[in-house]
């Protein structure tokens, strides 16, 4: 499955593309699976989702996972939120994970001396972020919701 939305992300998500920004579909599964199943288990898929996103890429190494696991485990948060069968929280999750992904990944740009882009840059890319992602953040939810029920867990 991971395989499959990092090929999604590379290949079908440009097509998609705002301004030369793409919806994070693999940031997306990893948000809606948190909210799904919690925290642990999204840290698995940032964990293998960032790794093969990481070989699809030229950021440094670890942006990616850093950024997937540290949304993964706030928007997981959502599993002990009284508001959890809300149908906002999806979206909600999704805007928040946009947010600190892109902001955890310019950081990690920044750190590594791989980008002199300023926070003007950062400021449009999360803008257009947060459109696309809000955009396709229910389609996303919904069928990972499928799966997770087609796992018997649902």
């Amino acid at each position: 499955m991971l395989l499959t939305v990092a090929i999604l992300q590379t290949s079908a998500m440009p097509s998609l593309s705002l301004s030369g920004v793409m919806p994070d579909l693999m940031l997306l599964v990893v948000v809606s699976w948190s909210l799904l199943r919690g925290t642990r288990e999204a840290l698995l898929w940032a964990l293998g989702g960032g790794l093969l996103l990481e070989l699809l890429s030229g950021g440094p190494p670890g942006a990616m996972v850093v950024s997937l696991a540290l949304s993964g485990v706030v928007t997981g948060m959502g599993e002990l939120n009284l508001f959890r069968d809300s149908v906002w929280l999806p979206l909600v999750a999704g805007l928040l994970a946009t947010g600190l992904y892109d902001l955890s990944y310019w950081v990690v740009l920044q750190v590594s001396g791989r980008s002199g882009l300023g926070i003007t840059i950062l400021l449009q890319v999360m803008a257009a972020s947060l459109v696309l992602n809000a955009l396709v953040m229910y389609p996303t939810y919904w069928a990972m919701r499928w799966l997770n029920a087609r796992a018997g867990q649902g």
